[in-house]
C-alpha cells in the first residue's frame, strides 16, 4: 500500500492575525520595537501562522532570526541565544556577567546593535517551555524595544502555564507589560474548518460521514484536525468506513496510531529520537543506536514522509510536533526508559569538551537514574546557569540533584545550600532560611561544624532581615555544644553574631563576641579576617571614634583586598563613606565614593556602582548638595538593582530629595512605588522622607505609625538622625523619650559627632510643639552653629527657622536647592484679608501659609472633603491631601476639627485686634 502525506499547504484564515504581525512589523520598521505573543492550545496553528508571516518578508530587508525553546535539557537564554547566533554568527557564547542585570544588558546591547543595522524579526517557539531566566530576560528587554527597529514574535500555550510553572511569576510580568501585545489564536470554524478538511484531502477520497467526524472530533484544532485525516486515510484499506466513528478522541491516541505503518526496526529509531527529545542529533543518534548513521537515513525518510518529523539540516532532525515526541515518550515504560537515558549519556560523554552539553548530561543521566552523574552533572549545570544569573534554572538543577543524592551526606548539604544562597539572590528570604536550616542540620549530623556555623551565620542573617526577636539563637545554641578545640567554627559563630549585633547597634555584646574570635582563625581563613576587619571598624564607627574608624577601615580593605573577589573592594569602599559621612568626616566620604565606583567600575560590577551612588546620594543630601544627590539617584535609577539594602537605602534619601525639591517624579519613583514594600527592617532608614510626604499628604497617623515602627532599634544607632529630628516634628508625643534617649546615646562619643546637635535641634522642635517659644528659640540657635560647624546645612536651617531667623534659613535652602523650603519661606505682601477666599490670616501665620494653602484650609473650615475642594479648584485629591498636610505640619495640628477650632480662634483674635499666637 502506498501511503502520500496528508497537509494542509494552502495558509487558510488567520487574516487579521497577519494584518497584525504586519501592521505591527511596520511600527517596528520606524523603531517602535516590541513583544507580540501569539497563543493558542497545542496545533491550533500558532507555528504556521508565524512561519507564513516570515515567508512573506523573504525578499525584504528584514532580517529574521529563529530559535526554539525545549522542554528538557534547556541552557539559560537558550532560545535567545539561538537567535543572535543566526543573526550574528561571530557573536561568541554567554559570558558570565557581575549580575543578572548586567547579563541582560549584555544581551540587550547585542540585540540593539543588529537592529540598528537592520530591522530584525526574532522568532521564539514554545514560549512556555523556556526557562526562567529567558523569561525575566523578555521582560527587562520589552520596555527597551521601543526605540529599537525589532519585533519580538513568540508563540505561547497558555494552558501549559500554571501557578505551579516555575517561570509563572515571570511570565505573566511579561504578559502585562506595556510594550507585550498577543495574539490570540481560537480554533477554525464553519467555512474555513471545511475549506481546511477539503484542501488537506486535496487528492484523497474520504466520506463524508467520516470528514464530519474528524471536523467533530478535532474541534477546529488544526494539527489534530490533520493528523485525525492522515489516520482516516491510511485506515481505508485496513477497515470499514463505518469505522469513522471510532476515530481517536486524543492527541495522543491518533499520534500513537500514525507509527502504526512504521516497522518494529522504524519503531525503534524514533522512538530512541524520542528519548533524546525534540530535537535530536543524527550522529548522536546513531552512536546511541550502535549503528551508523547510513543506516538510519530510510527509517527517518519515512517518518518524514508521515509528518512525524521535519529535517532541519543534514544532520538535525525535529518532531513536527512537541505532542508527537510526548506521545512517543509516553508509551515507554520507566524501566524501559532508563537504560536508554543511560546509553545517551553515555554517547553525550564521548563528545569533545567544547561541543559538550552540560545540560543535556545533566538530564540524560538523572532520567537514567545513576545517582552519582544526575549530582554530578545537576551540580555543574546549577553552577554554570548561578554564574548566569538564572538562578531559577540553577534551583531546579540542584533539586534534580537532590533527587539522587543520599539523605545524609556532604554532597546533599552542599546543594542545599547552594538552593538558599539563589533563593536569597532572588530575594526569596523565607525560602533561603529554610534552605540554610536544612543545610546546616545535615552538616550537623555529619559533624562538619565549621559548614554547619557557615549556614547557621548565614540563616541568622535572614532571620535578623525578617525581624526575628532573637535571629542569634541558633548561633548561640551551637556554642554551648562546640568543642573549645574547635577554634575556626566557634570563631565563625562569635563573629556571625556580632555582626548581627553591630547591625542591631547593640555595641556591648559586638565587643563580647569579638573577644572570642580566635588570633588564629582570622590569620588562616580570608574570609573570617575579612568580615572580623568590618566588624571591628563598623563598632568604631557606632561608638563614634572617629580615629580608631580610620585604623579599622584601611585594615578592612587590605583584608577584601587579600580576599578577593568581585565587588568586595569597592563595598568596602561605600560602606566606608558612608561611616565617614555619619562621623561628619565629609571629604574623606567624597573620596571613597570616588574609589567605589572606580573600583565597582574596574570590576564591571554594577551592584557595586548602583550601591555606590545610592550612598552617595546620602553622602551629598547631608552636605545639602541635592541636586548632586538627584544626580546619583538617576543613576541609582538606571541601573536596576535586586539588592533590598541598596534599595532601602535609595528610597530613604530618595523620598528626602524629593520633599526637599518637591518633585512629583522623585516623590512617584522613590516613594509612591516603595510604600508598600517598607517594613521594620526600613522604616529607620526611610522614616524621614516617608513621613514628611505622608505628613504633606494629610496622613499625620500614618506617619505616626512608621516614626514609631522606626524606634524599635538598638541602643546606640548612628546614622538616623533625620529620622529622629522627623520624630520630634511629628511622632507621637509618648515617641519623644525613647528617640531623645537614641540621639544621647549617640551623642555620647570621643568625636563631635552631628548627634550632639541634632540633640538640640530635637529639643527645640518639641518646645515649640509644646509652645515653649523662648526655650525653642535657645536650643535652636545651639543647634545652628554646631551644625554649621560640622557642615550639615539642611539640618542648620531648620535650626535657623525656629530660632526666628527665617532670612537665613531661606539663604541656605536656595543655596541647597531646596525648592519647597524656599517656597515656604519667600515673603507675600502684607495682607490683612486674603481676598481669594475670604480667610483673615494674621502676618505670622500668612508667611507660613502659601496663598494655595490658604484656600484650601478655608474651605476645610467649610466643611468641604477633599475631594470636593478638589473639584471647586479644579486640582487633584492627591494635590490637595499634599497642601492640607502642610497646612497640619505649619500649625502643628492634626486633623480637620483643630483646623477648623484654629481658624475660628483666628478669627476672633483678628477682629479683637489681638495676634495669632495668644
Amino acid at each position: 500500500m502506498i501511503f502520500r502525506p496528508v497537509l494542509c499547504r494552502a495558509f487558510i484564515g488567520r487574516r487579521q492575525e497577519l494584518a497584525f504581525l504586519h501592521e505591527r512589523r511596520r511600527k517596528a520598521g520606524a523603531s517602535h520595537g516590541g513583544i507580540v505573543l501569539v497563543t493558542g492550545e497545542a496545533g491550533v496553528g500558532k507555528s504556521r501562522l508565524i512561519a507564513e508571516f516570515c515567508s512573506l518578508l523573504a525578499t525584504s530587508r528584514w532580517r529574521i532570526g529563529q530559535g526554539a525553546c525545549l522542554q528538557f535539557a534547556q541552557r539559560p537564554y537558550g532560545p535567545v541565544l539561538d537567535v543572535i547566533s543566526r543573526l550574528d554568527p561571530a557573536v561568541g557564547d554567554l559570558a558570565p556577567a557581575a549580575s543578572r542585570h548586567e547579563q541582560f544588558n549584555v544581551i540587550t546591547d547585542t540585540f540593539a546593535r543588529a537592529a540598528r543595522k537592520s530591522a530584525t524579526v526574532a522568532v521564539i517557539e514554545d514560549l512556555h517551555w523556556a526557562d526562567a531566566a529567558t523569561i525575566e530576560l523578555l521582560a527587562y528587554l520589552s520596555p527597551k524595544l521601543a526605540a529599537m527597529r525589532l519585533l519580538i514574535i513568540a508563540s505561547l500555550r497558555p494552558e501549559e502555564v500554571h501557578s505551579g510553572h516555575p517561570a509563572y511569576a515571570g511570565l505573566a510580568k511579561l504578559v502585562s507589560g506595556t510594550r507585550t501585545e498577543r495574539v490570540e489564536l481560537a480554533a477554525l470554524a464553519g467555512p474555513e474548518l471545511h475549506a481546511f478538511i477539503d484542501t488537506a484531502l486535496e487528492g484523497f477520497e474520504l466520506a463524508d460521514e467520516t470528514r464530519r467526524a474528524v471536523a467533530l472530533t478535532g474541534e477546529g484544532n488544526p494539527f489534530f484536525t490533520e493528523e485525525l485525516l492522515k489516520s482516516a486515510v491510511e485506515r481505508r484499506g485496513l477497515a470499514r468506513t463505518s469505522d469513522a466513528t471510532a476515530l481517536p478522541t486524543t492527541v495522543r491516541a491518533t499520534l500513537l496510531e500514525r507509527l502504526r505503518p512504521l516497522d518494529e526496526s522504524e519503531h525503534k529509531v524514533l522512538a530512541q529520537a524520542a528519548v533524546i527529545g525534540r530535537s535530536f542529533d543524527l550522529d548522536l543518534l546513531a552512536r546511541t543506536l550502535g549503528t551508523d548513521t547510513a543506516s538510519l537515513l530510510p527509517a527517518l525518510q519515512r517518518a518524514r514522509d508521515f509528518q512525524l518529523i521535519k529535517e532541519e539540516s543534514p544532520t538535525l532532525f525535529r518532531f513536527r510536533h512537541a505532542l508527537t515526541r510526548e506521545a512517543i515518550y509516553a508509551d515507554f515504560l520507566t524501566a524501559q526508559l532508563r537504560p536508554l537515558h543511560h546509553t545517551i549519556a553515555v554517547a553525550l560523554e564521548n563528545v569533545p569538551a567544547e561541543q559538550r552539553s552540560i545540560e543535556s548530561l545533566a538530564y540524560h543521566w538523572w532520567a537514567a537514574g545513576d545517582a552519582a552523574n544526575s549530582v554530578r552533572y545537576n551540580e555543574l549545570a546549577g553552577d554554570a546557569a548561578g554564574a548566569v544569573h538564572a538562578h531559577d534554572d540553577a534551583i531546579r538543577f540542584f533539586q534534580r540533584a537532590l533527587d539522587t543524592v543520599e539523605p545524609v551526606c556532604l554532597q546533599r548539604g552542599r546543594l542545599f545550600e547552594k538552593i538558599a544562597d539563589r533563593r536569597l539572590a532572588m530575594s526569596f528570604h523565607d525560602a533561603a532560611l529554610s534552605a540554610y536550616a536544612q543545610a546546616a542540620a545535615i552538616f550537623r549530623a555529619l559533624g562538619d561544624s565549621e559548614r554547619e556555623a557557615t549556614c547557621l551565620v548565614r540563616e541568622a542573617v535572614q532571620r535578623y532581615t525578617g525581624r526575628d526577636t532573637h535571629p542569634t539563637a541558633a548561633l548561640e545554641a551551637m556554642l554551648e555544644r562546640l568543642d573549645h578545640s574547635d577554634f575556626v567554627s566557634r570563631s565563625r559563630v562569635h563573629l556571625g553574631i556580632a555582626w548581627l549585633t553591630i547591625t542591631f547597634y547593640e555595641p556591648d555584646e559586638t565587643i563580647h563576641h569579638l573577644a572570642h574570635v580566635d588570633r588564629r582563625a582570622i590569620e588562616t581563613v580570608p574570609e573570617i579576617d575579612f568580615r572580623f576587619h568590618n566588624v571591628v571598624a563598623w563598632l568604631a564607627m557606632v561608638m563614634g571614634d572617629a580615629e580608631r574608624y580610620r585604623a579599622e577601615h584601611a585594615l578592612w580593605l587590605a583584608a577584601a583586598r587579600r580576599m578577593g573577589g568581585t565587588g568586595l573592594v569597592a563595598s568596602v569602599y561605600y560602606n566606608g563613606a558612608f561611616c565617614y559621612a555619619l562621623l561628619g568626616l565629609h571629604e574623606d566620604a567624597e573620596r571613597d565614593i570616588g574609589l567605589a565606583i572606580d573600583s565597582a567600575r574596574a570590576e564591571c560590577t554594577r551592584h557595586g556602582e548602583a550601591s555606590a551612588h545610592a550612598v552617595s546620594a546620602f553622602c551629598r543630601l547631608l552636605r545639602g548638595n541635592l541636586a548632586g544627590a538627584k544626580a546619583d539617584l538617576d543613576v541609582v535609577r538606571a541601573i536596576p538593582t535586586d539588592n533590598q539594602i541598596t534599595i532601602a537605602h535609595a528610597a530613604a534619601w530618595g523620598s528626602v530629595v524629593a520633599a526637599h525639591l518637591d518633585d512629583p517624579v522623585l516623590t512617584a519613583y522613590w516613594f509612591d512605588r516603595l510604600e508598600g514594600a517598607a517594613s521594620s527592617f526600613t522604616a529607620f532608614l526611610c522614616g524621614a522622607g516617608y513621613a514628611e510626604i505622608m505628613v504633606r499628604r494629610g496622613r499625620l497617623q500614618d506617619a505616626r505609625a512608621l516614626l514609631h515602627e522606626a524606634l524599635s532599634i538598638g541602643e546606640r544607632p548612628r546614622g538616623h538622625v533625620l529620622t529622629m529630628v522627623a520624630v520630634a516634628r511629628y511622632g507621637a508625643t509618648q515617641d519623644f523619650p525613647r528617640a531623645r534617649t537614641i540621639l544621647q546615646r549617640a551623642a555620647d562619643a570621643p568625636t563631635e559627632l552631628v548627634e550632639r546637635y541634632a540633640l538640640s535641634l530635637f529639643d527645640a522642635l518639641v518646645a515649640e510643639r509644646e509652645r515653649r517659644t523662648d526655650a525653642a528659640i535657645a536650643l535652636a540657635q545651639h543647634a545652628a552653629a554646631g551644625l554649621r560647624r560640622l557642615g550639615f546645612p539642611l539640618l542648620e536651617a531648620a535650626a535657623l527657622e525656629l530660632a526666628g531667623e527665617p532670612a537665613a534659613a531661606l539663604e541656605i535652602y536656595r543655596h541647597c536647592g531646596a525648592t519647597y523650603d524656599v517656597g515656604r519661606l519667600e515673603p507675600e505682601p502684607a495682607k490683612t484679608l486674603d481676598s481669594s477666599n475670604g480667610m483673615r490670616t494674621p502676618a505670622s501665620e500668612r508667611d507660613r501659609l502659601s496663598k494655595r494653602e490658604r484656600a484650601i484650609a478655608a474651605l476645610v473650615t467649610r466643611g468641604q472633603s477633599n475631594l470636593q475642594i478638589g473639584r471647586t479648584l479644579s486640582i487633584s485629591h492627591k494635590t490637595v491631601e499634599k497642601h492640607l498636610g502642610a497646612v497640619y505640619r505649619k500649625l502643628g495640628i492634626s486633623s480637620r476639627a483643630e483646623l477648623s477650632a484654629y481658624a475660628a480662634l483666628t478669627e476672633a483674635g483678628a477682629a479683637n485686634g489681638s495676634g495669632a499666637e495668644s
